[in-house]
């Protein structure tokens, strides 16, 4: 279905009128509502699972655990909420000494916002995803533009979110689904179209940093300007230091490489590139990595479209010059598979070609060796925003290359000592954002309980009658919510 310019209208018309609804809810009238989202997505059953897998090519193993996680990340935001922590409520009362006036400050939401699904998950970074929990939660009406990659998939989402609406009695703008990726008759693009609304108040998007860009570009222009909090590309460094690779070379290889394969290399955190000292600890580390490339089967990617992306940035990346194809899957790939590959190059000719900083999306390797630490110090000075940054170090590393880590600190979001970086767990201290441009501000994560604060802003009441102040802030705690009171920590009432 190709929406007209009048049907998008009406979506973002009722989101409006739903948003004046959401401002009247309370932190737990809108966790209930999440919790009962979770309860409605956990009763889905294999019509969901079957068409993820049919769409997305994902194993049914894959999805049923990422339905699983789905579920527990609408469980979580939706405690946190409960618990008051993005109101953030603070309350100075005029009987403090020298106080002049009573100020009493929370967090509301900015008004509607467009989630954007991803391709590459489709439960968890979708439709009934992240975004849309947290803009809920945040009190924020949604208007989700449904990834094509999957459409069924996502109207089976959408549907469970529209039956919690629909069983509370909820405005139906409060969440809505659009599909097709065109307005009808005019050749615009649906979410350009959609972004640019006067009435669309923010952005939530997981995706390559061209679409990421483009939206956050399409935004800055608008007589409003609207925040873009945009995931976007990442290649995700491991340094690997001497003292790690000579008490083990081969298990670092080994690791690697499962990190590099895992979900066919299609992660956001999957990790492009490794960098080291040339030595003879670094060659068996290499050699390792071409044996275990070569034992990697290729397999489905999620569509055809990231398929083509990826043998064509594969392509040119290999064929920059100075760069070798160090190892590759043994097993032919066929058609839509993703064929594992890593190139070798020196740092010397990594600091001079940028080509070689961008992402190539799929299961694609850069091993960069350094003809010294100066060198590795100055591929972390170069490099751009990243999600995720691993050292691979022991403590003696550690202090003996203070420089580089010092360096490293300033570009990721996320800093790794060992272990890989796939792998983004759903709690209050994951930071899954970092500088541009692996996000457009470095400054929120769209993983955990936090991704709520995106979608919020403070409004202060100064002398508000006691009767007409928000429940969050009114003497008697009604809702039990931790609040800053005079500077001290508290859910006690004030008398």
């Amino acid at each position: 279905m190709i929406p007209s310019q009048s049907v998008l209208d009406t979506y973002v018309a009722l989101a409006g009128s739903a948003f004046q609804f959401l401002k009247t809810t309370t932190v737990k009238e809108r966790s209930a509502f999440m919790h009962a989202v979770a309860d409605q997505i956990e009763t889905l059953g294999p019509e969901l699972l079957d068409a993820a897998h049919r769409e997305t090519a994902l194993p049914l193993q894959r999805l049923t655990g990422e339905k699983a996680r789905t579920v527990g990340q609408w469980r979580t935001y939706a405690d946190a909420v409960a618990g008051g922590i993005y109101v953030e409520a603070r309350i100075d009362t005029a009987d403090r000494e020298k106080a002049k006036n009573d100020i009493r400050k929370y967090s509301i939401g900015l008004g509607p916002v467009l989630v954007f699904g991803a391709a590459n998950f489709p439960f968890a970074f979708s439709t009934a995803g992240g975004d849309t929990a947290s803009a809920i939660g945040a009190g924020c009406p949604v208007l989700v533009k449904a990834h094509p990659g999957h459409p069924d998939t996502s109207r089976i989402m959408a549907a469970a979110i529209t039956a919690v609406v629909e069983a509370l009695g909820w405005p139906p703008g409060v969440f809505s689904h659009i599909a097709g990726d065109e307005v009808a008759g005019t050749g615009e693009r649906t979410g350009a179209y959609l972004t640019a609304h006067p009435q669309v108040k923010a952005v939530g998007f997981t995706g390559s940093y061209q679409g990421g860009k483009a939206l956050l570009d399409i935004a800055a222009r608008r007589e409003e300007p609207i925040p873009v909090f945009a995931e976007m590309g990442s290649i995700n460094p491991v340094f690997v230091f001497p003292r790690a690779l000579e008490q083990g070379a081969e298990t670092l290889a080994k690791a690697y490489i499962a990190s590099l394969t895992l979900g066919t290399g299609q992660f956001c955190t999957n990790p492009g590139m490794v960098i080291g000292v040339k030595s003879a600890a670094f060659d068996r580390f290499k050699q390792a990595l071409r044996a275990g490339i070569g034992d990697v089967l290729p397999s489905a990617m999620l569509n055809e479209n990231i398929y083509t992306n990826f043998e064509r940035n594969k392509a040119l990346l290999s064929a920059q010059p100075e760069v070798n194809i160090w190892a590759e899957a043994a097993t032919p790939a066929t058609e839509g598979e993703g064929r594992a590959r890593i190139v070798e190059t020196t740092a010397v000719n990594f600091l001079t070609n940028p080509v070689l900083s961008e992402e190539v999306f799929g299961p694609f390797g850069i091993l960069i060796e350094a003809a010294s630490l100066d060198e590795v110090a100055a591929v972390a000075a170069q490099l751009k925003g990243q999600l995720t940054i691993t050292l691979a170090a022991t403590e003696a590393d550690m202090d003996a290359h203070k420089t580089v880590i010092d360096r490293v600190r300033d570009k990721a979001g996320r800093l790794l000592y060992n272990g890989m970086p796939t792998g983004v767990e759903v709690v209050y201290a994951m930071q899954h954002g970092g500088p541009f441009p692996a996000s457009t501000d470095a400054r929120f994560t769209s993983v955990g309980p936090d991704a709520v604060k995106r979608f919020v802003r403070p409004v202060a009441f100064q002398n508000w009658p006691e009767t007409h102040l928000p429940e969050e802030l009114k003497n008697v705690n009604g809702l039990q919510i931790l609040r800053t009171v005079n500077g001290r920590l508290t859910m006690e009432d004030i008398s």
